[in-house]
């Protein structure tokens, strides 16, 4: 993965919001860094790649409903000639 967890972004921007905690070193960076992972686990949060799956498989199924849909149209069709 290329970027960055979003734990280490969340982190990252806390500390420089915080110049204090900048200042403290590792140690709070590291305490930060658990909390803010602490919290996200509690939440039901997808990853990007979970996310992605989730989008390209309502995509097939919205493609799919469309060449349904027109099949039902074509069939609507021949009954009524």
């Amino acid at each position: 993965m290329t970027r960055r967890s979003i734990i280490d972004e969340l982190s990252e921007q806390i500390s420089k919001v915080l110049p204090q905690v900048s200042a403290a070193g590792e140690e709070v960076r590291e305490t930060v860094r658990g909390a803010v992972k602490q919290s996200l686990s509690k939440m039901d949060l997808l990853t990007r790649e979970e996310f992605e799956a989730q989008t390209r498989a309502l995509q097939r199924a919205e493609e799919r409903l469309d060449e349904l849909e027109q099949a039902v149209i074509a069939l609507e069709a021949h009954l009524r000639r």
